[in-house]
C-alpha cells in the first residue's frame, strides 16, 4: 500500500512542516456574546500561531520493513593443530591482518626447515631442474603452513562468535570448522521484501528513508543497489528480495548491524502543500476550512484535506503559496514557560 511523505531538497531529510512559524500569544479578551455565537474568534482572540503556506515536495512512497546486514566472515583453520593462543574476546572490534589465535607452530617450523634444507641441498648437488622445482614447491607450501599456525581476521569488523579456547585441538578436514564469525563493520546495507505485486514500482537507484524508531526515529537516506531477478515464497507470500545501500555511513549515526528499520521507497514526487491539523477547523456542516490572515482580520477559506501524516495535513485545494494561516495552539504547550505561552510568547496584532 502506497503512502505520502514529505521531503525537501533532494528528499535529503525528512520534515515536519513546510511553512515558516510565527509564535504568538494574544491575551484573550473579555467573553462576549459574539465569541459564544462565533468560534473562529475563540481562536482569533485567544493564544495562537500564525503559519506561512509554502509549497513542499510530497512523495508518494512504498512502505517495507527491513534490516541492517553487512557481510559475515567465518573462520577456519587452513591447518590441524593444538590451539597455543586466543587473543581476542566475543563482541570485541578488530582490525584487518590483526592476530585472533595461534597454533602450536613447533612441527611446521621443522616441516619449514626440513623442506629448506632439501631445497639447498638439490641446489648445490645440481639436480635436474624439474626435482629442484619439485623441491621449491615443497618449501613454498612449507612456509605458507608456518604462516597458517597465525589465525588473522579478512577484515575489520566486530567478533560475532567465538568457539576456540586456548588448549582446543583443531582439524582443517573438518568441514564447517568455523572457529570465529566477523561481521564487517564497514559498508553496511540495508535488506527488505517486495511483495511480487510491487515489482514493476522498483528500480536500482531508487531513493529510500530508513528510519530507526528504537534510535529515536533517525531517519537516513539510502538508495536501492540490488533486485534479486528471481522471486522467493516466504510465509504465505511471493517476495522480491532487494538491498539498500546508505548514502552515509550509518555507523556514525548509532546503527548497528541486525537492527530492525522502516522503509519508506520513493515512487513519485510532486509539489503541494501541507499545513498542521491544528489550523484546520470544521463548520456544523462538517466542510473543513482554515482562517487565512487578512489586512483586515480574517476570514474562512474552505479546503479540500489529503492525507495526514503525524502533525501535518495535505491540502489538496483552498489554499495558496503565501498564505498566512491562524491556528490554535495543542493545550499541552499553553502552560507558562512553554514555548507557545508564558514568558516567552510575543504579541501578534490581526
Amino acid at each position: 500500500m502506497k503512502k505520502w511523505i514529505v521531503i525537501i531538497v533532494i528528499i535529503a531529510v525528512v520534515v515536519v512542516g513546510a511553512g515558516v512559524w510565527y509564535f504568538g500569544f494574544r491575551k484573550a479578551d473579555t467573553a462576549s456574546s459574539s465569541s459564544t455565537t462565533n468560534p473562529d474568534l475563540a481562536v482569533i482572540n485567544g493564544a495562537h500561531l500564525l503559519y506561512t503556506v509554502s509549497a513542499t515536495s510530497i512523495g508518494n512512497y512504498l512502505p517495507l520493513v527491513g534490516s541492517v546486514t553487512a557481510n559475515a566472515y567465518n573462520i577456519g583453520p587452513y591447518i590441524s593443530g593444538q590451539i597455543t593462543n586466543v587473543y581476542v574476546q566475543q563482541g570485541q572490534l578488530v582490525g584487518l591482518n590483526q592476530p585472533l589465535a595461534s597454533l602450536n607452530p613447533l612441527q611446521y617450523q621443522l616441516n619449514y626447515q626440513e623442506a629448506l634444507n632439501n631445497y639447498y641441498n638439490a641446489l648445490l648437488s645440481q639436480d635436474a631442474s624439474s626435482v629442484i622445482l619439485q623441491y621449491k614447491l615443497a618449501l613454498q607450501l612449507a612456509q605458507q603452513n608456518l604462516g597458517y599456525t597465525t589465525i588473522t581476521s579478512p577484515a575489520t569488523g566486530f567478533i560475532e562468535t567465538l568457539n576456540v579456547a586456548t588448549g582446543d585441538f583443531v582439524n582443517a578436514q573438518t568441514q564447517n570448522a568455523n572457529l570465529v564469525t566477523i561481521i564487517q563493520n564497514t559498508g553496511m546495507w540495508v535488506t527488505a521484501d517486495v511483495n511480487e505485486v510491487d515489482l514493476a514500482d522498483i528500480k536500482i537507484g531508487q531513493t529510500a528513508l530508513i528510519t530507526f524508531t528504537q534510535l529515536n526515529n533517525l531517519t537516513l537516506q539510502g538508495k536501492v543497489s540490488f533486485v534479486q531477478p528471481f522471486a522467493t515464497f516466504q510465509s504465505g507470500l511471493t517476495v522480491i528480495p532487494i538491498n539498500i545501500k546508505f548514502d552515509k555511513d550509518p555507523l556514525k549515526y548509532g546503527v548497528v548491524y541486525g537492527l530492525d528499520c522502516n522503509i519508506s521507497l520513493l515512487l513519485s514526487v510532486s509539489k503541494g502543500f501541507l499545513i498542521p491539523y491544528q489550523a484546520v477547523f470544521t463548520d456544523q456542516s462538517g466542510q473543513k476550512y482554515v482562517l487565512l490572515q487578512t489586512a483586515s482580520g480574517y476570514q474562512r477559506a474552505p479546503v479540500t484535506l489529503g492525507t495526514q501524516s503525524g502533525m501535518m495535513v495535505q491540502v489538496t485545494s483552498g489554499v495558496k503559496n503565501g498564505d498566512v494561516l491562524i491556528m490554535k495552539i495543542p493545550s499541552q504547550f499553553q502552560q507558562s514557560g512553554s514555548p507557545f505561552g508564558g514568558n516567552n510568547a510575543h504579541h501578534v496584532g490581526l
